[in-house]
């Protein structure tokens, strides 16, 4: 299971057969703000940033750029849902 699961946006791709998931983790601190992405592979990718501002701009972004590649914000996830990817 996921550490991120229930403070994330999932987004879906039913495209390929057997639907798979992307989740984006937003998590600010006090001292910097970092973007984790979960790939369906179980990979990760993650970027730092400095302010708030900057992370909400690079998750719009990639959610815009996931939705232009078919993935579709999935309107409730639970860790079930995590565990099919």
């Amino acid at each position: 299971m996921s550490r991120y699961n229930t403070e994330m946006i999932w987004f879906c791709n039913r495209v390929t057969g057997v639907p798979k998931f992307i989740g984006i983790h937003c998590d600010q601190c006090p001292d910097a703000c970092q973007l984790v992405v979960l790939y369906p592979d179980g990979s990760e990718e993650s970027e730092f940033f400095e302010d708030s501002s900057k992370l909400i701009e690079a998750a719009r972004k990639l959610s815009k750029n996931l939705s232009g590649l078919g993935w579709e914000p999935c309107p409730i996830a639970s860790t079930i849902t995590c565990r099919e990817s």
